[in-house]
């Protein structure tokens, strides 16, 4: 009875092991939507529609806090409605903004980062993460 629990535990392990080892994630792709746009990745269609905030400490400077970024995005795709999503950027926070049935899309951060600059056109872009998972 031991040596059939034994081979049964075995064989449990490896097809175990197998399933795991099919169910890989596919590489992740970056992408940048500038201000305005609209990027269509995997049939979804993510719209960077304005810039709320960007209190973010400009890079060479102390400041008491790190401070945030806030953007307006709608997102929409085949089997999804109209979505507008408020996405906050603080603490190099990531947040997923939509998925379909195999892929995953993040927004990973506001570029550019503030440099100080004044007067400057800043040319604001949301970079997103699209990663599929294979099933």
């Amino acid at each position: 009875m031991k040596k059939v629990l034994l081979v049964f535990s075995i064989v449990s392990i490896i097809v175990s092991c197998q399933a795991l080892a099919q169910k890989q994630d596919t590489p992740e792709t970056v992408f940048n939507i500038p201000l305005t746009k609209t990027s269509t990745q995997a049939g979804v269609s993510i719209t960077l529609v304005a810039v709320l905030e960007d209190s973010r400490c400009p890079i060479d400077t102390t400041c008491i806090w790190a401070g945030k970024a806030v953007v307006k995005i709608l997102v929409s795709g085949a089997d999804q409605e109209l979505q507008e999503i408020t996405v906050v950027f603080q603490n190099e926070s990531q947040s997923v903004i939509a998925t379909t049935e195999d892929t995953v899309f993040t927004a990973l951060k506001l570029l550019p980062y503030p440099d100080g600059s004044i007067g400057k056109e800043v040319g604001y872009q949301l970079q997103v993460s699209k990663k599929g998972i294979k099933l």
